[in-house]
């Protein structure tokens, strides 16, 4: 339990199964030093890909007040929605369609989890049509990039065409109040590399 009596990110993994949870990819953790802030706030929380809906009922109780939603390519998905709190939209998380119905059911997103299929042209699109849908402050994530030294998921070590590679082409990004040039992804506060995850942090204005 945390200082104020509630359970920790980690523990909600643990009672929920999903493999965010420490002793298997151990994000919660990870995740929680950046989302605790939230906590009892009434986030718009998506996370790309829902499985078998165990991390959709762990945000589900870390964010009491919050809006969690899925996207999953899978039809049987939609069968872990919770209405009015937990929705699930079916479709690929690469399809600006898709994309586009979450945003308009939404509004502004407070934290993106990208937890989809792991490969690099759709965890970019997801990046690049979402970030913009992304609230002042807000937090993005992509997880299992172990994925992006994997020619299983088409990419390899320092391939241009991978998702690690896309990441620190951000980096970029964060500091072009240096070299003034194109960006990919404006409003670029923090980017925190973990193994196998990173955390993206959108300015706050004001």
């Amino acid at each position: 339990m945390t200082a104020v009596g509630k359970a920790t990110l980690d523990s909600l993994a643990r009672r929920h199964g999903t493999d965010k949870a420490g002793g298997r990819h151990g994000f919660a953790e990870i995740y929680e030093r950046h989302l605790q802030p939230w906590r009892d706030r009434p986030v718009h929380l998506l996370e790309i890909g829902v499985k078998d809906g165990a991390s959709l009922r762990m945000w589900r109780d870390y964010f009491p007040n919050g809006q969690i939603l899925g996207i999953d390519r899978t039809p049987s998905s939609a069968r872990h929605a919770e209405p009015p709190n937990v929705q699930v939209f079916v479709g690929s998380q690469d399809d600006h369609r898709v994309l586009g119905r979450v945003v308009d059911e939404a509004g502004p997103l407070d934290i993106v989890i990208d937890d989809g299929s792991h490969r690099y042209p759709h965890q970019r699109a997801s990046l690049l049509y979402l970030w913009p849908h992304l609230a002042d402050g807000g937090v993005y994530i992509m997880e299992d990039l172990h994925t992006s030294y994997s020619a299983r998921y088409g990419m390899g070590f320092r391939q241009r065409e991978s998702t690690i590679e896309f990441l620190k082409d951000l980096v970029d990004d964060l500091h072009v109040h240096l070299h003034k040039q194109a960006v990919t992804v404006g409003d670029v506060e923090a980017i925190a590399f973990y193994r196998g995850t990173c955390v993206l942090t959108k300015r706050a204005v004001g």
